[in-house]
């Protein structure tokens, strides 16, 4: 189990909790909701995140674990993080195309 999925459940346990304490203050008043359905829909967000993350990382595990055994994997899409937040400008050394792993290895060298 990935720190991601640890962190996603937490958040799960936390968004339920924030819904029923939101429900349960809408008996004393009807507004009372609002802020506990706010937090609930918030930490059900971050743990959606940090659940793909998860799936990231396993992918990542599952793809280098093929290429030390000698395949020729096919590169996940996209290829890294780092390049999907830069639209494919940059690269980082965990990246699953093998061509952007070594340039990004001469980058950091310099």
């Amino acid at each position: 189990m990935t720190a991601h999925r640890r962190t996603a459940r937490t958040l799960v346990l936390g968004a339920g909790g924030s819904a029923a304490a939101g429900v349960y203050a809408a008996t004393a008043n009807s507004w009372f909701v609002v802020p506990g359905l706010y937090a609930a829909a918030f930490l059900a967000w971050c743990a959606r995140c940090h659940l793909a993350a998860h799936h990231r990382q396993l992918a990542e595990q599952s793809w280098e674990r093929r290429r030390v055994l000698g395949e020729r994997p096919a590169a996940l899409n996209p290829c890294c993080m780092l390049a999907r937040h830069s639209d494919g400008a940059a690269h980082d050394r965990r990246c699953t195309d093998v061509f952007h792993r070594i340039t990004a290895d001469l980058r950091s060298s310099t």
